[in-house]
């Protein structure tokens, strides 16, 4: 950063000023300019990326999804936590460890996919929405096998 900073500032000396900063030093620099900025009053939604689509409904649409996401993730919580103490456990085979580092891995590879823009909204299509579902249903199932095992 040092070096772009100086490259910068030796070749473009007069037109730009390089320099570290903080946020409060860009806001003083900002207000110095008095600049006023427009404030929107009307709604930019609804969206739409055709005629007849429009992407409303972001907080209240598909609300049995947002409840499943909520489900899948309590589940890999408690699992995560009781998995730990398993692992400490000096009888777990390797197996047993296996089977659990691959339910984990699996169930957060399922939340992080279940966090995108149209599964957490719940703005996606169908199909969609039911590839979200289906992985979720997926997910836990390969995961509650190791998990009944620790809570047992």
């Amino acid at each position: 950063m040092d070096e772009m900073i100086s490259y910068m500032n030796e070749n473009f000396k007069g037109e730009y000023n390089f320099f570290y900063s903080t946020p409060s030093m860009y806001v003083d620099a900002v207000a110095a300019y008095n600049v006023s900025f427009p404030t929107k009053y009307d709604d930019m939604f609804p969206y739409s990326d055709n005629s007849d689509s429009y992407w409303t409904g972001y907080f209240s649409s598909r609300a049995n999804d947002k409840e499943y996401i909520r489900r899948a993730s309590h589940n890999f919580d408690a699992s995560s936590q009781l998995y730990s103490e398993r692992v400490l456990d000096k009888s777990l085979t390797d197996e047993d460890l296996s089977e659990i580092l691959d339910a984990r891995w699996n169930m957060l590879d399922v939340l992080g996919i279940n966090q995108h823009h149209d599964a957490a909204t719940g703005t996606g299509k169908q199909a969609v929405a039911d590839d979200y579902a289906f992985r979720l249903f997926k997910g836990m199932n390969i995961n509650n096998a190791p998990y009944t095992k620790a809570i047992n």
